[in-house]
């Protein structure tokens, strides 16, 4: 049998870690825009299912003005990420991520599904919808892949880095094509590391 050295020194069977993985992260969904209950209401009950003690924040973090760029017709991600730490990064929780129906880039890039650093996450839903594509309303696909756009961006904020497994959640996307290739689901390799390097 596998098993797995902690930070405690203590040797622990790798299947048991898989089992008991997230148990203990709390994470804040701050909303930059308003967004369907709905949706909120699956996003919620799929973080839940993987073990995440999730919390919505009642109010509404509108975003300055300033961020937005009129040339590029887009969000700064980098100024939103910064504000949103500035502001959260004392509360009392393993992860916020802040969800924004908006488009949004950082420099050197033509956009960004979401942008994350340690604690603080952003995911951006525009590029998310089929009709942004010019394709037929897909809701359930859009549900789907905000799903996976918030877990991912979860994730780095806990300290993950992108993985190679193609199902893997925690696969890099460049394109809307790759996002609906994976899963919402971490591997059990990601798995590990979050409980080693957060958990144990």
């Amino acid at each position: 049998m596998h098993a797995v050295t902690g930070l405690s020194g203590v040797q622990v069977p790798a299947a048991a870690l898989v089992r008991k993985v997230f148990l203990l992260y709390r994470v804040l969904i701050v909303r930059l825009t308003n967004i369907d209950k709905d949706i909120l209401n699956e996003l919620k009950k799929h973080l839940s299912s993987i073990g995440f003690d999730v919390t919505i924040l009642t109010e509404i973090e509108h975003l300055n003005a300033s961020y937005f760029d009129w040339e590029r017709y887009q969000y700064n991600a980098d100024k939103i990420l910064h504000s949103l730490v500035k502001k959260y990064a004392n509360f009392p929780y393993d992860s916020i991520i802040g969800i924004g129906d908006i488009d949004a880039y950082v420099e050197g890039l033509n956009f960004v599904f979401g942008l994350s650093t340690k604690k603080i996450g952003t995911v951006f839903l525009a590029r998310l919808r089929n009709e942004f594509y010019h394709k037929e309303c897909d809701m359930k696909l859009f549900i789907e892949r905000i799903k996976k756009e918030v877990t991912h961006e979860l994730g780095h904020a806990l300290g993950l880095e992108h993985c190679s497994n193609p199902s893997c959640v925690m696969s890099f996307s460049n394109s809307i094509v790759e996002v609906d290739r994976k899963t919402p689901y971490f591997c059990n390799e990601c798995k590990l590391k979050l409980n080693i390097n957060n958990k144990s």
